[in-house]
């Protein structure tokens, strides 16, 4: 028997030792604990039937036809329910990694709701994706299949940040009891700040860590089409295309083409100097810097009414965990607060090490915990 087998063999002979004691609710987070440690191999979560059941649902949106895959639990009844954004990714709801994480929340006892979000599905995440998941929201919450008081909101990386705007506005604010955040931002300043330079702080702490290249391209490719300059547009188009087929590849035979607007985007991304990035975004474009604005978490969140479950990777290097931190201070309401900094987690994706007795106690039982905890929590909402 392998050993990673073997670790989850006892770890779930403990939680179901555990739920005799406490009940299905501790059970059941063990079991989803277990998946999450070891997402690319299902486990008894995801091996026990009945299947959940899978529904492609449509409704008029606030800007078209909109669509969304509903995973429905078994026994049937009414259950909470929790609204999951895919995030900016280009196979939406359809993302296979995607698919296996809904499937395991239902397994768990939750109707999953995953809307196809146009923008992030191409890679653009502008205000009009606040307005389509709170539409998505109201559409979840009119469902027969789910409790409507016990409701709430999912998010990963860039896509929690209008997940948590949009659980702020007053159209829904009083409907949704909770929000999660997996790698979410709350000022995306910072977070230029960070991609460019590797630099970031929290609290008079200040760290370094080398940022993913990956994430100063995807935001040229979300604001290229707010460039003024058709001359720039184009020519900032081909350096994105060089840079998300490889990102080393070198860009300095574009360079000579670019007129005052372009210069002005690729200096904000290439830096080197934190204390410099205000007076680059101010040199932004008008519309993306007014698309900043409306993507920017601190202002509305004190009109967040719904609980809080907070995660992020120590190691995230597309979107550093002190946004976490922030958003866990900035919390209109701190006893409803539930956070977590995780080494078991990179940006969204789980990390291993050797299942040594060293790593045993240092790394995955306090880490084990810790998602244990999140698991728990969440699950009080079904």
């Amino acid at each position: 028997m392998k050993k990673r087998t073997l670790a989850l063999f006892l770890g779930l002979a403990l939680g179901a030792f555990l739920s005799l004691l406490y009940g299905e609710r501790t059970f059941r987070s063990v079991l989803l604990l277990s998946e999450l440690l070891n997402f690319e191999k299902p486990g008894w979560l995801e091996k026990t039937p009945p299947r959940p059941v899978v529904k492609e649902v449509s409704w008029e949106g606030p800007m078209g036809f909109m669509k969304a895959d509903l995973y429905l639990p078994h026994p049937e009844g009414k259950r909470g329910g929790i609204l999951l954004n895919h995030g900016v990714i280009d196979t939406g709801k359809d993302d296979p990694r995607l698919k296996r994480f809904a499937s395991m929340l239902c397994r768990a006892g939750f109707v999953v709701f995953v809307p196809d979000l146009k923008g992030m599905r191409a890679f653009r995440i502008a205000p009009s994706d606040i307005e389509e998941i709170k539409a998505a929201f109201s559409h979840l919450l009119s469902r027969q299949e789910v409790r409507a008081d016990s409701c709430g909101l999912f998010g990963f990386s860039y896509g929690a940040g209008p997940t948590i705007i949009a659980a702020c506005r007053p159209e829904i604010r009083a409907k949704v009891r909770f929000v999660v955040s997996f790698g979410g931002y709350y000022d995306l300043r910072n977070v230029l700040s960070f991609i460019a330079t590797g630099h970031f702080e929290f609290q008079g702490h200040r760290y370094f860590r080398k940022p993913q290249e990956y994430g100063k391209w995807v935001f040229l490719a979300n604001n290229l089409d707010w460039v003024e300059s058709a001359e720039d547009r184009a020519v900032l188009r081909k350096i994105l295309k060089v840079k998300l087929r490889d990102e080393r590849a070198p860009i300095d035979s574009f360079l000579s083409q670019l007129g005052g607007e372009g210069r002005n985007v690729l200096d904000l991304l290439s830096h080197a100097d934190p204390s410099q990035t205000e007076s680059f975004i101010r040199k932004l474009p008008p519309a993306i810097r007014s698309s900043m604005n409306a993507l920017a978490v601190a202002p509305v969140f004190k009109d967040l009414r719904a609980s809080l479950i907070l995660a992020h990777g120590e190691d995230d290097d597309l979107i550093p965990f002190t946004e976490t931190l922030r958003l866990a201070q900035a919390a209109p309401h701190s006893e409803k607060v539930c956070m977590k900094i995780l080494k078991t987690f990179s940006h969204i994706d789980p990390e291993e090490k050797p299942l040594t007795a060293g790593n045993l106690f240092s790394f995955y039982l306090p880490e084990g915990w810790k998602l244990f905890l999140l698991t728990y929590r969440l699950l009080g909402y079904r």
